[in-house]
């Protein structure tokens, strides 16, 4: 990975030829993903990636009801790169077998055309993991059959969903949640990648309410139009939340009064500066309403206040080794041009390249 950017791939055909592509272009990629989540694996969580895998089975029936195309997909990541189909599951499941103990403890916002300086609606987000994984992120754009809009998202290699948008101006960022436990489901991966097939914040919903979820998570998402979502989701029930001041910002505890009241919010205990990091962009948002371009965003990401626990997270050398977080990447969505800006390490020191739809 340099300053250039991160690998581009392009995936078209059936869905199952679509992830041939992808497997066989990220072989080694996806190799070095599995090394390192099993390495997390067993320090989050105690568990061996052999035990995972058994784990990982228990989704497969939920995501061949909820997406059999993405199941065709995974089969094609397989094959593509000469690993099991189980392999690939349970690299998609990742989230659902390591976020009881950890979160990526991501800070993202969304602000509307309406009060941009530029009348363009953004969408952001710093992605807070461990080091290492950063080597495996590639860029997909994704040609999906019509009716489905195609995609333009940064992911990790194996993984079938990221960060990004679609080419119906629908753009979507992810913060994990944690109810401290999940049940039999759809992986919240899955999930992500349904919500970015949207061609309506409608379908977005849709895409939620319909799903047996296995876990939690928030989807920021955001339209060309100007229009900004929080979804909440949880195993028990999901929860919707929209920007009536023009922007939205979300971190890693539940919002939504309804989940609230029935779940045990465990990623507030995890990760408690998830309360710092909201208040912060918040406040930075307010303060700078009608003020927004492109500029502003990346300056937002970069911040440094209270800090180690800011927006732009730096490694703390007080916790663990191994389970020192940072931001890989800041992400800036221009929902109007369907053009995402995206650094390569944390933003206040790294250069953005911009990444849009080939032909």
């Amino acid at each position: 990975m340099t300053k250039t950017g991160y690998p581009f791939i392009q995936l078209e055909g059936s869905p199952f030829e679509r992830g041939r592509i992808y497997g066989k272009e990220c072989s080694n990629l996806i190799r070095k993903g599995i090394s390192n989540y099993s390495f997390m694996f067993e320090s989050f969580s105690g568990m061996s990636w052999v035990e995972a895998k058994e784990r990982a089975k228990s989704y497969i029936p939920f995501i061949t009801e909820y997406s059999p195309q993405l199941i065709e997909e995974m089969k094609g990541i397989a094959e593509g790169a000469n690993l099991h189909f189980d392999d690939i599951v349970t690299l998609n499941s990742r989230s659902e077998i390591v976020l009881d103990n950890t979160l990526d403890g991501c800070t993202a916002f969304g602000v509307s055309s309406s009060i941009s300086k530029d009348g363009v609606a953004y969408v952001c987000q710093n992605w807070d993991w461990i080091r290492r994984q950063g080597d495996t992120l590639v860029i997909l754009q994704i040609k999906q059959e019509e009716p489905l809009p195609q995609l333009l998202l940064i992911a990790e290699a194996g993984i079938i969903s990221g960060k990004g948008l679609n080419s119906a101006g629908i753009g979507v960022c992810f913060n994990a949640l944690s109810t401290g436990k999940g049940k039999p489901g759809v992986p919240i991966h899955i999930l992500l990648r349904e919500i970015m097939s949207s061609p309506t914040l409608g379908d977005a919903v849709e895409a939620v309410a319909r799903a047996e979820r296995a876990s939690s998570g928030n989807f920021l998402v955001g339209t060309a139009e100007g229009e900004i979502i929080n979804i909440e989701s949880a195993p028990s029930d999901f929860g919707v939340l929209y920007a009536e001041k023009g922007y939205l910002a979300h971190t890693n505890h539940f919002l939504s009064p309804n989940i609230i009241c029935k779940e045990k919010d465990h990623g507030k205990v995890i990760l408690p500066d998830t309360f710092h990091r909201l208040g912060r962009i918040n406040v930075l948002l307010n303060e700078n309403v009608d003020s927004v371009d492109q500029k502003l965003c990346q300056r937002f990401l970069s911040d440094h206040k209270n800090a180690p626990d800011a927006i732009c997270r730096h490694e703390d050398p007080r916790d663990p080794e191994g389970k020192q977080l940072a931001s890989l990447y800041s992400i800036i969505m221009n929902l109007m041009e369907r053009t995402l800006w995206i650094s390569d390490s944390n933003p206040c020191t790294s250069e953005f390249c911009s990444y849009s739809f080939k032909k």
